[in-house]
């Protein structure tokens, strides 16, 4: 998510599609409510239909040749539980003719007279009905056929009892729906709580404070506290490191700065000008270590930086050590030393750090030249293998005691080799190094000065 996103609340978007499902649900019951209201008016009015449809046909009597109806009482006050609604009703003979009630029946296209009974929807005087068509067979000697009875009922109280089923349903499905919501709300409330513990954790919590926030049994919240704390405690550890690293290297610069102060006053009080080129020189020698010193400062600076935010590109070892070499021969041209190179075997690409690499070779070769003798041999050797790469760098100077070579590697460690410095190029090397998850050794030299080695895994290649 990029910082320029618009905010939100995560307890409101929980709430709209909690009750954007909800809804979904709403909807669907509905349809299903509306499906079993109607079901059931038609169900129960169907009933009555075919009951005093039932009844008029046991009206039907044959009295002569003819067929007539003797309308019973009953089936009247079947109709009447729908007082509101209007009955058209029909009965034919045998042979089709009108025996009593409304002669323009809607009938349906084809009448199977063996089925029985039939129920069907029609329009009739303006009005939407319910019809049921019912027949019989009479098998008399004088008459013999099948007579139909037409009964039909207007459609109000069927729609009153859908519409009283349909309200009631969506009442108690609206309250369903309000408590659901409700207790949604409480318990989103109570699910984001621990959130809110943690903040409010955090607005006291001192930022150079040790003690980390406390763990919550939530297994969904823990991995967010655990990632707090870690990334505290890494903040913790980076404010350590450049705590100290401030102490160490404003003691360094003060030392520097008091030595270049105290040959200027020498050579301001000095009354034999023949001693001034040796103050000047003097003071110039303490300007170069300063100007050293606060280079390589700000170069262990700036690999610490880079190392903990770890940035990496596909880099050509070869092209940066052939162009670092060729600056150092070009700087140090008036010194009587003899440089050289070697890579037995093309290199694959690595994925590293190319400035941080490039500090860490440069201060191996300055320090080659600084501490080495005036006429000096430098030999910078590239190899690697199936899993690794080797950066090498010989010297023909005096090295350095195996006893001593694990001080050497620490931050403003000098040795009693006789010479100033700021004690810091090593360790900038052993940073980038260990940054690129490798290892950096001190070794003797076949020219017999000191091998430094920086060692990086196959995991840095890209073939």
């Amino acid at each position: 998510m990029s910082m320029t996103d618009k905010s939100y609340s995560i307890r409101t978007r929980m709430l709209w599609r909690s009750a954007l499902l909800l809804l979904s649900i709403f909807l669907i019951l509905s349809l299903g409510v509306w499906h079993y209201a109607r079901q059931s008016a038609n169900y129960s009015y169907d009933r009555l239909l075919n009951s005093a449809s039932l009844s008029i046909m046991e009206g039907l009597h044959v009295y002569g040749k003819q067929v007539d109806l003797d309308l019973p009482y009953a089936a009247f006050e079947m109709m009447q539980l729908a007082n509101e609604d209007k009955v058209f009703y029909q009965a034919l003979g045998t042979k089709g003719e009108l025996i009593t009630g409304y002669p323009d029946m809607p009938l349906p296209t084809k009448i199977n007279q063996e089925s029985g009974i039939r129920f069907y929807n029609a329009h009739y005087l303006s009005e939407d009905v319910r019809v049921v068509i019912r027949h019989k067979r009479l098998s008399e000697p004088a008459v013999s056929g099948w007579v139909t009875v037409v009964l039909a009922q207007t459609l109000r109280a069927r729609h009153e009892m859908m519409n009283d089923i349909l309200y009631r349903s969506f009442a108690v499905l609206f309250g369903i729906m309000a408590f659901v919501m409700v207790v949604l709300w409480v318990a989103i409330n109570r699910a984001l709580e621990p959130l809110n513990l943690i903040s409010k954790s955090l607005a006291s919590h001192s930022l150079v404070s040790a003690e980390p926030v406390k763990a919550t049994p939530i297994q969904e919240v823990s991995p967010l506290v655990r990632a707090i704390n870690d990334y505290q405690a890494q903040l913790l550890s980076n404010l350590a490191v450049m705590k100290r690293f401030i102490a160490d290297a404003s003691h360094q610069i003060r030392t520097a700065q008091s030595a270049t102060q105290a040959q200027l006053d020498i050579a301001s009080q000095s009354q034999n000008l023949t001693d001034l080129p040796e103050h000047l020189r003097k003071i110039r020698k303490e300007h170069e270590r300063l100007t050293r010193l606060t280079n390589q400062l700000l170069t262990h600076a700036m690999v610490v930086h880079r190392g903990d935010t770890a940035v990496t590109e596909l880099m050509d070892i070869e092209g940066v050590i052939k162009q670092l070499l060729t600056e150092c021969v070009r700087d140090n041209a008036h010194r009587m030393i003899d440089f050289s190179y070697q890579c037995e075997q093309a290199l694959p690409l690595f994925m590293g750090d190319s400035i941080s690499l490039r500090e860490a070779v440069r201060n191996l070769l300055d320090n080659a030249v600084y501490y080495g003798p005036e006429q000096n041999q430098i030999e910078i050797c590239l190899q690697t293998d199936s899993s690794s790469i080797d950066i090498i760098i010989d010297d023909a100077g005096s090295g350095i005691p195996i006893a001593l070579r694990e001080k050497a590697l620490e931050r403003f460690q000098r040795l009693e080799n006789g010479l100033s410095g700021s004690g810091l190029g090593l360790s900038i090397v052993t940073s980038v190094v260990e940054a690129h998850g490798g290892d950096f050794f001190l070794e003797d030299s076949p020219l017999g000065g000191l091998r430094a080695r920086m060692h990086l895994p196959k995991e840095g290649v890209l073939c």
